[in-house]
């Protein structure tokens, strides 16, 4: 197998398991933040909990799909993405 193609894989495998949340500077001075849910949507639920611990409203919810080819154009993979921004009240 090429090693190129197992470290692309091991990168996106990983990239799914941390939820780092990215802070907004909303225009109407609320917080928000946007996060990777590729680890599943309730473990951003739990984190966007801590994150505003008066509640939080979603500001938008994404799931995308990506077809990656390799260098050498063989076994094509589908890549799923799942993201979500929210606001604290």
């Amino acid at each position: 197998m090429n090693i190129k193609f197992t470290v692309l894989c091991l990168a996106v495998f990983l990239s799914g398991c941390a939820i780092e949340p990215t802070p907004l500077n909303r225009a109407d001075g609320q917080q928000g933040f946007t996060m990777n849910c590729n680890s599943g949507l309730e473990k951003c639920n739990q984190k966007s909990a801590e994150l505003c611990p008066a509640g939080y409203d979603i500001i938008e919810h994404s799931k995308k799909a990506s077809t990656v080819v390799p260098h050498y154009g063989e076994y094509p993979m589908t890549i799923k993405t799942e993201s979500l921004t929210i606001k604290c009240k």
